[in-house]
């Protein structure tokens, strides 16, 4: 008797064991900083379905948009560069470097950086997922803002600012 009480004892240590690995596993997975490490890679290589898989549900459509302005940017380096805590959301920052800009026919030698915020929203308890329609007011800032310096800082472009 004394046996048994034991084994089952040592199964349910067990059982618990796994459990805990398990569920610590899946909330490591699904940090906010793990999140943005597979959007930032996925992104990287325009993978439209590895997107997908990290946005909510209302955002699905949104990707197709995002993975068109990155095909403007053929030689894109994309990195995960911060995570911020910003009041009950977190912002991972996207690091994006190019050296030319395809629109249509129009090949473009410009370079730039650009730091694209992604906003992460907790989904379920566990669950962290980027909010793309968060992120576009912030990512449109973002672009602007590269855009601006870009042109300042090539000569051909020059021509379009406002003059003075």
């Amino acid at each position: 008797m004394m046996r048994r009480s034991k084994s089952i004892v040592s199964v349910a240590v067990l059982i618990l064991t796994i459990a805990s690995i398990a569920v610590g596993f899946i909330v490591f997975m699904n940090s906010p900083k793990q999140v943005a490490h597979r959007w930032a890679d996925a992104l990287a290589r325009r993978d439209g379905e590895a997107m997908k898989k990290l946005v909510s549900e209302k955002d699905q459509g949104r990707v197709a948009g995002l993975l068109s302005i990155a095909n403007m940017l053929p030689d894109m380096n994309v990195q995960l560069s911060s995570i911020e805590d910003q009041k009950e959301q977190k912002i991972a920052r996207v690091s994006v470097k190019f050296s030319r800009v395809v629109i249509g026919n129009l090949n473009l030698n410009l370079s730039g950086n650009l730091n694209l915020p992604f906003v992460l929203t907790r989904e379920r308890i566990l669950f962290w997922k980027i909010d793309l329609e968060k992120s576009e007011p912030l990512i449109r800032e973002e672009v602007k803002k590269a855009a601006w310096e870009a042109v300042k800082r090539n000569p051909v472009l020059q021509q379009f600012l406002p003059s003075r």
